[in-house]
């Protein structure tokens, strides 16, 4: 899954390694908008 437009903080923490996922996450500094989330399936086979 990919998200665009996040809009997260830095201070907000996102962790799906419970669940089975993989995040990673570009946050647009000094900008009112942007960022990306990716999630990926840890065990896709």
């Amino acid at each position: 899954m990919c998200i665009i437009e996040t809009k997260l903080k830095v201070e907000i923490h996102v962790n799906f390694k419970e669940e089975g996922y993989n995040s990673w996450r570009r946050d647009r500094k000094g900008k009112g908008g942007g960022g990306v989330l990716i999630i990926v399936c840890d065990n896709m086979w």
